[in-house]
């Protein structure tokens, strides 16, 4: 892709998304570390953390410990006393090497709660032709826990309206310039021998941010479930989806107009919502 700005940071910030209307405010939250976060949380989820899961399993105790002591510097922790460490290992040992029962502070355990308890989960996986971000949003009813994730292993959280929630996609997944696609639809097989046409290809590559889409359900009772993938790539030249069910060996292109780009964003955030 072609870009000359980092339009995945241009497309959305934690605190402001706009839409036509105006401006859609949200109140930023806590920044939290990959490690940090793990030490709060034992399951992540569909989040990525790019930090740790590029450190070593032998080396990830040691890097959690470090984390711990963080939490506990910035106040978001309470550190336990001894005798709890105790009564979990039968001696002294250093925090960090078995789970204990942590004080969080109220701001900081209400996110990770609603991030926990969101009924659908809205997966974005951003790139630019110089850097790779993730965005999610955690739909908990009437609120939306927003997240963003950058390779540094950085969570920036932030908290809506779920009702702002197409508002607010829409301001991370199209870039700030996009503009009109053209071309015909185009069916494309995805089996890993196969090629897409190389005038699809030229029109994808023009796209200043790519945007690949994932509206994860957990409906009662049952684990998440992965739907379709769609995938925008949207920019100054034009802009186009790409639409892909799983289990499926085709994918289907289509060139993109503004307003059919908000008609399908809305629906994706109508989804996660329904």
């Amino acid at each position: 892709m072609t870009s000359t700005t980092h339009a995945a940071s241009q497309a959305s910030e934690p605190s402001e998304a706009s839409e036509a209307g105006g401006d859609v405010q949200t109140i930023a939250l806590e920044i939290l570390t990959d490690e940090e976060l793990s030490v709060l949380l034992p399951d992540q989820g569909v989040v990525v953390t790019p930090v740790l899961s590029a450190v070593p399993a032998a080396e990830r105790d040691a890097v959690r410990r470090t984390a711990f002591r963080g939490l506990v510097a910035r106040g978001i922790v309470d550190p336990p006393g001894q005798e709890a460490v105790t009564a979990a290992l039968g001696a002294p040992a250093a925090v960090g090497d078995v789970a204990l029962d942590l004080r969080v502070r109220n701001d900081v355990l209400s996110a990770l709660t609603l991030r926990q308890s969101a009924s659908a989960v809205v997966a974005v996986g951003r790139t630019t032709s110089s850097d790779q971000d993730f965005w999610y949003a955690h739909v908990v009813e009437d609120v939306v826990l927003l997240e963003e994730v950058g390779s540094d292993g950085l969570h920036r959280f932030a908290l809506g309206h779920a009702r702002d929630l197409a508002a607010l996609l829409l301001g991370a997944v199209v870039h700030p310039e996009a503009s009109d696609g053209t071309g015909e639809d185009v069916e494309l097989a995805v089996a890993p021998d196969s090629e897409a046409p190389s005038e699809l290809v030229e029109r994808l590559g023009q796209a200043y941010l790519r945007a690949d889409v994932l509206v994860v359900r957990r409906e009662e009772g049952a684990a998440l479930e992965r739907p379709d993938l769609t995938g925008l790539f949207t920019g100054p030249r034009g802009s186009w989806s790409i639409l892909a069910r799983p289990g499926s060996q085709r994918a289907w292109a289509h060139a993109e107009t503004l307003d059919s780009v908000r008609t399908r964003v809305a629906a994706l955030a109508a989804g996660a919502r329904s």
